[in-house]
């Protein structure tokens, strides 16, 4: 895999190594459509992606689009949000690859808390550091966001990861 610093797969995944041939990039206006038709397939909203596509990280194999993270930047605090890996793709340690490329992303852009909402990745985001929140607690700038207002519903896990208590690469 040509990630960089890669970590190894996903805890308790079947797989005991990662897919060689993954490379990673910043995404641009141009993979948009990509990034929507990927959300959509793995049922994440995509609503308001257009406005927050620069600040996505992308996964590829040969030159198809197998994951995508992104953030929403707020200061100093940021909502990590659609992490998705294609289902053919998953178990392989991409999901945990992509967390770390947004959260190093995050700390270089200042952010020192990452928040997040998810109906299904509770204990895989435990598993890197993620803490339950209540949705109160959450800063306004965060609670502001269309994730929080309305995409994403009342019923998902509200949690937060303080980037500056540990390194995201570790």
């Amino acid at each position: 895999m040509n990630l960089g610093n890669t970590t190894p797969p996903d805890k308790g995944d079947p797989a005991d190594h990662l897919i060689d041939s993954i490379t990673s990039s910043m995404a641009s206006r141009n993979d948009l459509p990509m990034v929507l038709v990927l959300l959509s397939e793995n049922g994440l909203p995509s609503e308001d992606v257009r406005e927050h596509i620069e600040h996505f990280v992308l996964a590829w194999d040969d030159g198809t689009l197998v994951g995508a993270v992104g953030m929403e930047l707020l200061g100093s605090d940021g909502l990590f949000r659609s992490l998705c890996v294609r289902s053919n793709y998953r178990n392989r340690g991409i999901a945990s690859e992509l967390c770390s490329r947004i959260e190093v992303y995050a700390l270089i852009a200042g952010v020192h808390r990452l928040y997040l909402l998810t109906t299904t990745a509770k204990d895989f985001f435990a598993r890197r550091g993620y803490s339950v929140c209540s949705r109160e607690s959450v800063p306004p700038t965060v609670q502001g966001t269309a994730e929080f207002r309305h995409l994403c519903p009342c019923t998902a896990v509200c949690m937060m990861r303080r980037l500056d208590e540990r390194d995201p690469l570790s």
